[in-house]
């Protein structure tokens, strides 16, 4: 049997967005590649071990951990179908290290982030820019949330700004974040100078966040560029690691919350986690910062040893 012909089969059985069967279609056949360039044509229960330590060589734990769930779903899916054995049976994922993707910004560093965005907001693209980090920074949102708003989606709510989003795993834009004042200002000076004529509208709506001009012609800002931005935003106040990424600001602004002393339970509403146990990562994380046990210990090492003298 050729696995690859199953593919198809399998990505239109499965009842998820469009985007989502495009990322697992690429999964498999990025398998289904492996197994052609290996001459394996009955791929066995190692073979997929082998597989899973060759992507572990190029790719992080967490990339490798969706492969893994990915293979598991399709192999079920032929057993189910009495196409082929499930080959996935008992193997193991990947251990995905939280604490690497959660690394946030002091309130230091943000505010060096701010400043030089702010220095360099004087044209559309960088007051774009710093439109963006302004939001992300204080609301939370996530980059495919930024990505997907239209100016349309600005509103009040008693008197105050609020934007709708379409959170993740949303089908509609129903739930939205409140704009602080600093927040609404950054974002209506940068439309200030947007010239909507030369705005590609999508179902008769204005991408909030836009692409330089091309052609005569602006569109949405894709998720690829916003982080691409942040990403370039970070490099400029020090921090060019893997460990620092858009995501890193949200992460920023949970970690601030706590903090600056707002509830766990408001912490969570406002990143929209759906388990509070997703938001007491970030509660560990701010005890961990506060901890001094590591001064105690040295303290008790070294500074009665001084007194000895």
């Amino acid at each position: 049997m050729i696995i690859k012909n199953e593919v198809d089969g399998y990505i239109g059985y499965l009842d998820l967005k469009e985007i989502t069967k495009d990322s697992y279609r690429n999964i498999l056949y990025i398998f289904c590649d492996y197994l052609n360039a290996n001459g394996i044509t009955a791929p066995s229960r190692n073979d997929l071990l082998a597989f899973k330590s060759e992507m572990l060589k190029k790719l992080g734990s967490a990339s490798v951990q969706k492969y893994i769930v990915v293979l598991r779903g399709f192999f079920r899916y032929l057993k189910l179908r009495n196409i082929y054995e499930d080959i996935s049976y008992q193997v193991r994922g990947c251990k995905v290290e939280t604490k690497f993707k959660r690394t946030p910004l002091s309130l230091e560093d943000s505010r060096n982030l701010l400043k030089k965005a702010k220095r360099k907001a004087v044209d559309q693209i960088g007051k774009r820019d710093y439109a963006l980090l302004v939001l992300f920074l204080t609301t939370g949102l996530r980059s495919i949330e930024a990505a997907r708003a239209d100016v349309e989606d600005i509103d009040l709510i008693a008197n105050e700004p609020v934007l709708y989003i379409q959170g993740k795993g949303r089908d509609s834009k129903a739930e939205y974040v409140k704009l602080p004042v600093e927040t609404y200002e950054a974002i209506n000076e940068y439309l200030l100078i947007v010239d909507e004529s030369q705005v590609r509208k999508e179902n008769n709506k204005t991408p909030l966040f836009l692409t330089k001009l091309r052609d005569g012609v602006q569109g949405r800002l894709s998720t690829k560029s916003i982080r691409y931005v942040i990403k370039e935003m970070m490099i400029g106040i020090g921090y060019n690691s893997r460990a620092y990424s858009v995501h890193t600001i949200r992460h920023t602004f949970a970690t601030l919350s706590l903090t600056q002393g707002a509830t766990l339970l408001q912490t969570k509403e406002a990143l929209r986690h759906k388990n509070i146990s997703t938001t007491q990562i970030y509660s560990h994380m701010v005890e961990e910062m506060k901890s001094n046990t590591n001064k105690l210990v040295s303290d008790a090492l070294f500074r009665t040893k001084k007194k000895d003298k």
